[in-house]
């Protein structure tokens, strides 16, 4: 039986959708993936004196069930939180996802399927034919603007969408996650032009997405840095 751990990336301010998102989860993979040996472990990053209330939630779920663990970066950031978890993993397939489950949980199984039949990363998209997406037009509009200026032009990558919270990996994918200098956002346009150009496998995968209102990007501030992290990264010798 193949396993996989499903990493959710959380900080403090995720504590009041922590406990929901994991009852979810769990009832949906015991009926769901039968065939795999899952487990969900909560990456909390950040410093431990902002991150201590939800240290101590995560310690209690664990206790209170069996297929959830939780471990701790003390760096700041969703990437820091996926490259420490995806490094100290042992499983058959790396995953994570964002804790709102915007994408259907009914898509782990596809990308789990890419990282089983071949490929090095899997990845959860919004643009491709056959995904079904319920987003408000300006982030629509900003989102596409992004992947369309940035990383098609800019850094010349051929997914159609690098920033879905929704990807999944073989272990190879470690050898590249020494090489990641992000560790907020920017993380998987990053991990995936560094993939792509040293000829990793990716597969994209529709999805089923509906936009949490009360993301934790905040637009206006992230451009100016998905912009400036893009210019840098396309001029990135190493």
């Amino acid at each position: 039986m193949k396993t996989i751990d499903i990493m959710l990336p959380v900080y403090y301010g995720n504590f009041d959708e922590l406990e929901p998102s994991i009852r979810k989860q769990i009832a949906y993979y015991k009926e769901n993936l039968k065939d795999f040996k899952w487990t969900i472990v909560i990456a909390i990053n950040g410093p431990l004196n902002k991150n201590e209330k939800i240290m101590c939630l995560a310690k209690d779920l664990s206790k209170k069930y069996e297929h959830v663990r939780y471990m701790h970066s003390p760096v700041a950031g969703k990437g820091s939180g996926i490259v420490n978890s995806w490094s100290a993993s042992d499983a058959d397939i790396l995953s994570y996802m964002d804790i709102d489950l915007s994408t259907n949980l009914g898509c782990l199984r596809d990308i789990a399927n890419g990282i089983l039949t071949g490929y090095d990363l899997a990845i959860g998209s919004r643009y491709l034919k056959g995904s079904a997406i319920k987003r408000s037009f300006k982030r629509w509009f900003l989102s596409a603007a992004y992947h369309l200026i940035f990383t098609k032009l800019i850094l010349s990558l051929k997914c159609k969408d690098a920033q879905c919270g929704f990807k999944a990996a073989s272990p190879k994918i470690k050898e590249l996650l020494t090489l990641v200098k992000d560790k907020n956002w920017f993380f998987e346009t990053e991990l995936l032009y560094l993939a792509q150009n040293k000829g990793y496998k990716i597969k994209e995968v529709p999805v089923i997405w509906t936009e949490n209102k009360f993301s934790g990007v905040k637009l206006w501030t992230a451009i100016p840095q998905f912009v400036k992290k893009s210019l840098e990264l396309r001029l990135r010798k190493a």
